[in-house]
């Protein structure tokens, strides 16, 4: 099995996560294990490995796409 560098470092390597101050958070992209929105103000909570959560302005369609996730759209 040939192990592709840009693979790796792509899943292991950081994200910025923006808040909605301005700042943000530079997280390990393998140290996300999940998230859900933050109520009807859009945002969204991300669950990390070691525990602390993060507050994010960005919608969890949008972490999807950053962290390559499969989204299943569903009825509205």
């Amino acid at each position: 099995m040939e192990l592709n560098m840009a693979e790796t470092e792509e899943q292991n390597g950081f994200v910025f996560l923006p808040s909605v101050t301005g700042e943000g958070v530079l997280i390990k992209r393998s140290q996300v294990v999940g998230s859900r929105p933050n109520g009807p103000n859009g945002g969204a909570v991300v669950y990390t490995a070691a525990g602390p959560s993060i507050y994010t302005s960005l919608q969890t369609s949008q972490l999807a796409k950053i962290f390559d996730a499969e989204v299943i759209e569903g009825p509205r």
